[in-house]
């Protein structure tokens, strides 16, 4: 019975509290607007609001409230907040239970925790938005009572950068090979600016990039505009590699606040193997009996150096062989030149061999060279006519 007293007390006087024995400190409340335990004056219109948290003589009690809900924010930031932020209107729910809640006890500013609204209709009250010490904050304050408390709204949005990179496995030199990285917000919050930045490898050569890439001699830059949370962008780069081996990227995605992203992938450059063969006769016609000279010229025209290098000529029945010569020894057995193995041949570089046959009968003669190696295993065929009369 001494609580229910108590109860009916409280209520005549504008705040009904239930405490529960078990549980002390959860409070039901029925009525806001005691005198006796308010806050601070009733509230009539967002400056009113505004003018509580600017007021010098609540200050120390708006700390002492937060100091006894344990609150580890900054109580500046509140301030600022409550001077700058939009006010709106915030009708606390029936039933809705509160964190804690500002009062009062014999003049002395006192924070009651876990509060329950248990009023028969919802309770007008102000509300703004604050962040403080990387946490987010919803302020409430009742109209009647200016009663405030805080809903923490948990850690403050923020971006977070992810990049992955795209690259063939493998190419060959000389030609364009696009590389692209995919941008991706993996954070709760926007981020305004990124930039990603590409070192362009040794022995790459640049050719273009998409989403207004910008080159110089070391590196490829990307501006991205604000990235909003669980999207991504692509960016592409095209190269042209000019010598063989792996090549590594190696971008890097830095943010105006989300820390940096790294990723890197890897392209196997291929060389190129290309043997190309030249025969000229140095004079043609040529009269029976006259020395026919030949120049023999094997090309490596790819940048890979090509291996095995074989040539075998072989001398048209209507010439005879007197001698040959060259970057490797020539030998002779019957009508068939063998021209020793060449073990290697540098990109761009080129073997030359002189043969020198006498003309035996008038023909329209074919003399033939065929060449392989070690990348090309199949003689590739190249004839040179020459007329003898």
């Amino acid at each position: 019975m001494k609580l229910a007293a108590s109860a009916l007390l409280g209520f005549a006087a504008g705040l009904v509290l239930f405490c529960s024995p078990a549980e002390a400190q959860q409070h039901r409340a029925t009525r806001l607007g005691n005198p006796a335990t308010r806050f601070a004056p009733p509230l009539y219109t967002p400056d009113d609001l505004r003018a509580r948290f600017r007021d010098p003589k609540l200050r120390p009690d708006f700390a002492s409230v937060l100091a006894q809900w344990g609150w580890a924010g900054n109580l500046e930031d509140l301030f600022r907040a409550a001077e700058a932020a939009e006010v709106v209107e915030w009708p606390i729910p029936v039933g809705e239970r509160m964190p804690f809640m500002s009062s009062r006890e014999g003049g002395r500013a006192i924070c009651l925790k876990d509060v329950l609204w248990a009023g028969k209709e919802p309770a007008p009250a102000y509300a703004f938005n604050f962040t403080s010490m990387g946490r987010r904050y919803r302020c409430v304050t009742p109209k009647a009572c200016s009663n405030f408390f805080l809903y923490d709204l948990g850690g403050e949005p923020k971006p977070a950068l992810a990049l992955v990179c795209h690259a063939p496995a493998r190419e060959f030199t000389g030609r364009p090979m696009k590389v692209c990285f995919t941008l991706r917000n993996t954070g709760d919050g926007p981020e305004p600016r990124t930039t990603i930045t590409l070192p362009i490898p040794v022995g790459a050569a640049f050719n273009s990039a998409t989403e207004g890439g910008v080159s110089t001699e070391e590196r490829v830059t990307w501006e991205i505009p604000e990235l909003a949370p669980k999207t991504s962008r692509e960016v592409c780069a095209v190269f042209t590699m000019r010598t063989p081996g792996r090549v590594n990227f190696k971008p890097v995605a830095s943010g105006a606040i989300a820390g940096p992203a790294h990723c890197e992938c890897q392209t196997q450059i291929i060389g190129v193997h290309a043997l190309g063969v030249e025969v000229v006769d140095l004079a043609d016609p040529i009269e029976v009996g006259k020395v026919v000279t030949y120049v023999i010229s094997i090309t490596n025209q790819g940048d890979q150096v090509g291996t095995g290098i074989r040539v075998v000529c072989t001398v048209p029945d209507s010439q005879e062989f007197v001698f040959g010569s060259g970057t490797t020894p020539v030998s002779a057995q019957g009508r068939t030149l063998t021209m020793q193995v060449l073990p290697a041949l540098e990109g761009k570089a080129t073997a030359t061999w002189r043969v020198l046959t006498k003309a035996l009968r008038p023909d329209d003669s074919r003399f033939r060279v065929e060449y392989s190696s070690d990348q090309f295993e199949k003689p590739i065929r190249e004839d040179e006519a020459t007329r003898l009369y």
